[in-house]
């Protein structure tokens, strides 16, 4: 019954989620072969830099416009089939709260994971034009012997981080809403409070595990060398790795529960 709800999951939200990364995709396409493979960085000039930094900013918006999309794509099935009119049919399903809530989990986390693949792959189309990598290549060295890695590795690592994060924002998502539904009335808002609330209270318990560890950002950053920064980074990114599985754990459990005891259907 498990893979039943994954495919039902899945095929409910597949037009829409093809539909704005196939624009996204083109739109990336686009902007390669009609700007981004005609820049000329032999001589930055301001027309130079701004035009770039307009493309930068209109394409940064429609990365964050769509991956907001895949967020509310996942946030409004979960709770549609579940806290709404239609929860009434889904709960009749011989299927219990938990093959219910790991359907979601595993589809979300599907959706996320594909959503990043196409970022990256957005990202790659547009900085690895030969224009774009022989320029780079003439600060190759500095950037390396700052970051303490390649550049290359650097955006590998942050990769990975973000596909991490996939089961953390989707667990998350789908607590707020949990903990949303568990009031009245008003609920869609409640669930926004939660988010803001919950997410308040982990970046502070964040921030003071990173002071108590030093690894909280400008303690000592500016007199590190490159191997010393990539030594921090990677022990920022385990904290923040351990740090995100924990409230994922605490967050599941405590959706895990109001699915199976405070289930308030509209």
């Amino acid at each position: 019954m498990l893979g039943k709800l994954i495919k039902f999951d899945l095929k409910s939200g597949a037009r829409i989620f093809l539909l704005l990364h196939c624009i996204l995709l083109a739109v990336a396409l686009a902007g390669r072969l009609l700007f981004m493979d005609h820049l000329d960085f032999s001589e930055m000039t301001p027309a130079l830099l701004s035009s770039i930094v307009l493309f930068a900013s209109l394409m940064l918006f429609l990365l964050i416009a769509v991956c907001f999309c895949t967020w509310l794509l996942i946030a409004a099935r979960f709770y549609r089939s579940l806290f709404t009119g239609e929860g009434y049919l889904t709960w009749t399903l011989p299927a219990s709260a938990v093959e219910h809530l790991w359907a979601k989990i595993i589809s979300g986390i599907m959706w996320y994971v594909a959503d990043c693949i196409v970022v990256a792959a957005v990202t790659l189309i547009l900085v690895t034009g030969k224009n774009i990598t022989d320029a780079y290549s003439a600060v190759a060295p500095e950037v390396t012997a700052e970051l303490g890695m390649p550049l290359s590795s650097f955006g590998f690592y942050m990769f990975i981080l973000m596909m991490i994060s996939c089961f953390s924002s989707v667990i998350t998502t789908y607590f707020c809403i949990a903990v949303g539904q568990l009031f009245p009335a008003h609920r869609v808002l409640c669930a926004i409070a939660a988010y803001f609330i919950s997410g308040l209270v982990v970046q502070t318990v964040s921030m003071g595990l990173m002071f108590l560890f030093r690894l909280f950002p400008g303690i000592n950053l500016s007199v590190r060398t490159g191997e010393q920064l990539a030594q921090y980074l990677f022990s920022a990114i385990g904290l923040s790795i351990i740090i995100m599985f924990a409230v994922s754990i605490a967050e599941y459990i405590a959706t895990h529960y109001i699915m199976k005891k405070k289930i308030n259907l509209l």
